[in-house]
This record gives structure tokens, sequence and C-alpha cells, in this order.
């Protein structure tokens, strides 16, 4: 069994998966948004001159729907004038995310599994661009010119520590006894999670999300007790109208947000809490962003009087009233507060099984007894302790 999932290759993975969407640099990120992917991959985003000193264009960077929620909610004046922020060519996203290191390696798909995990494995990795066609391979080694590399890429899928992490769920078996000991035992319990209070503002939730998109994690929301309330999930961000989300990140705070996003997700926003958003907004001086809320539901709104026959679960939720952006983590309807939890003693292939189920990347860790938040188990740390259980066969298959 070990020669045979040593054996294994990239593209042995990319089998039946949808190809990426490529946009060019100057794509304002509005129409990039409309696009309706998420992640979409951003081909080239590096300067001529990093790029010539670099060699191969080898390296792309992934913007996602909380990149953009970022971008425009991280800089004060990008929500003064939000409109101005989404008409800027995206390569302005691309440039934040490619600081906090949030790339993707392009990678041939004769690529061993093993030295494909070692690339998702280096700093800043989030995924794996995979050509999807033999010619593809051919060129692997060439230099390309902008427009054969967006071409190129356009003709890949993205590969993540998920779905690394399920292929090898498949062989679990091997990975005997490693697969039964705790978390807390192999060290993969990470103390240092990006959460914070209930009572906290939304805005102080930025610079926590943009590290979690980074380590493919996510913020959590505590009350007093440090007892787990919530989450702002990246991959629940993908799927809500960016304008909105950034009007509420603006206004309201972190606990109230995250009824937000879950009364977004299951039916119509609570009037107080459209009231309370628009009240703080103006208090604050943020009437493009309030003005731009509202555009967006307005256009959300049927346009006639025939679009009020659809079923009643599309009018009472809302979701029919314009179509959702879903995000490649396919995290559907999940509620913002069914978060996915598990305990130090749990053993690895239960929390790797709890994590492939709720098509997530990370399980929160909390206190058997009182339920606070202590820590979090993220799929590159699984990875990681994978990688390192099949080295040494890895060493013998290759003398």
């Amino acid at each position: 069994m070990a020669a045979t999932l040593l054996s294994h290759v990239v593209s042995d993975l990319c089998i039946g998966r949808p190809r990426v969407l490529t946009l060019p640099p100057s794509t304002p990120v509005a129409a990039a948004l409309r696009a309706g992917a998420d992640p979409f991959v951003f081909v080239d985003a590096e300067p001529a001159a990093c790029r010539a000193k670099r060699g191969a264009a080898t390296v792309y960077v992934k913007v996602s729907v909380a990149d953009v929620l970022c971008y425009v909610c991280g800089d004060a004046d990008n929500l003064t004038d939000p409109a101005a922020a989404l008409g800027r060519p995206v390569s302005a996203v691309a440039a934040a995310v490619a600081g906090g290191h949030g790339v993707t390696h392009r990678v041939d798909p004769q690529t061993r599994l093993l030295d494909a995990i070692d690339v998702l494995l280096t700093d800043g990795c989030q995924g794996l661009l995979v050509p999807l066609h033999a010619r593809a391979r051919k060129r692997h080694h060439q230099v390309l010119s902008p427009a054969a590399v967006a071409a190129a890429s356009s003709d890949c899928c993205v590969l993540t520590g998920e779905d690394i992490v399920r292929h090898l769920f498949d062989s679990i078996s091997h990975f005997s006894p490693v697969a039964a000991l705790t978390v807390a035992s192999l060290g993969l319990v990470r103390r240092d999670v990006h959460a914070l209070h209930v009572g906290d503002g939304g805005l102080d939730a930025i610079p926590l999300l943009q590290r979690a998109v980074s380590d493919g994690t996510a913020v959590a929301v505590v009350a007093d007790d440090d007892a787990m309330v919530g989450e702002i999930c990246p991959g629940v961000l993908a799927s809500c109208d960016v304008e909105s989300v950034a009007a509420a990140f603006a206004a309201l705070s972190a606990g109230d947000f995250v009824t937000y996003i879950d009364c977004s997700l299951t039916h119509t926003q609570p009037e107080f809490l459209l009231r309370a958003i628009r009240a703080q907004l103006k208090n604050r001086g943020l009437d493009a962003i309030a003005e731009l809320m509202n555009a967006s539901d307005a256009a959300s709104l049927p346009s006639s009087p025939s679009s009020s026959t659809s079923s009643d679960e599309d009018s009472s939720s809302g979701r029919g009233r314009r179509p959702r952006r879903m995000s490649s983590g396919s995290f559907g309807w999940r509620s913002t507060e069914d978060v996915v939890a598990c305990h130090s003693g749990s053993s690895l292939v239960a929390v790797m099984a709890q994590a492939l189920a709720h098509r997530v990347g990370y399980v929160w860790v909390v206190d058997e007894t009182s339920g606070a938040l202590v820590g979090v188990v993220r799929f590159a740390d699984v990875l990681a302790v994978l990688r390192e259980h099949l080295r040494p066969q890895s060493q013998v298959l290759c003398r």
C-alpha cells in the first residue's frame, strides 16, 4: 500500500476538477466579483522586474471574496469611497494578498504527491495550480510570456491542502498508529488562534481575517468566558454580497456581525440590524458605503410582479432574488454558529473525518468541560505530520 500511495502524482487528484477562472490584472474588482467564482486565480501578479529576476513564471496569487472584503474594509479611504475601491484594477487586491504570502504555485501534472505536499508546506502557499493537459507539461520548464501564462493557466485546476488530506484519508489505515494518536500528543493544537470578543467592533476582525485567510483558518468570536459563539469564516463570506457585508463590518459589533451573516444565509436580515447598520454608518460619516449597500439591496429585489411567484422557499430565504456565489469549499448554507470543534483528546483520524465532512481546512479545539476556546488544528499541520510519517518509506523506495 505504501508503494501505491507514494507512486501517486498530482494529476491523479485532478480528474473531474473544474478549471480555474483566470483574470487579467486590469480587471476591475467589481467585475471580478461579478464573474462569480471564488476563489479565482490571478495570474502574473508580480512586477516585471521581480518576475524576470525570479525566472520562470511559476507563482500566482489566489484572490477570494474575503480578500476583497479585507481590501475594502482595511483602508479608511476605501471605506469612505467604496465605489472607487471596487472600480480599481484587481491587481491592487492581488498585491495585498501576495504581500501576505497568499500564493498558488504552479506544478507539473507529473509531480509526485509527496513533492506536492512539500510545496504546499512552504511558507504562505495556499494551493497548487495544475495544468490539465499534457501540452502544459512540455512547456513547464520554459519561460512563458504573460499572454502564454494566462492561456496556460486558464486550462488548469487548483488543488488545496484539503484535497490532499482527503486523498490521503482514503488510505488512512496506512498511517497507523499515528492516525489513532490524539491531536494534543501530536502537537497539532495551535494556541495562537485568531479570535475576538462579541463586543469588539466588526472592523477589528479585518486584520485577523487577513491572517486567517493566509493560514487557512477563520476568526473565532467568543463570549466573556471564552466559549465560542460563532466564527467569521472566509468560505462562508464567499456566498455573500461584498457591499452589504462591508457595511456590516463597518457598523456592527463582532457578535452582531455573526448574527447578520447567519441571517443573510438563511433568511432576510432582521430590520433592527439593517436600521442599526444605517444609523452607525451615518454617525461615522460613511454615507457612501450606506448608499452602496442600499443599491445592492435594491438590486436584489424582484424586478417585476411575476418575480414574486417563485417558490415559498426562495421568497422566504431571499435566495431567489439574486444568484448566490458559491465557494469552492462547498460551504453551502452552513451557519456561522455551526462551528466545527473537537477536544484535545480527539484522535487525528476523528478530527480529519470531522473536517472533511464539513469541508473545512481547520477544526477548533475547545475545552471538554467549559467549552472555552483552546486552539485550532489546521490541515497544513496535519499534512506535515502525515508527510513526516511517509518520509522514511519514500527514502527506502528511492534507493
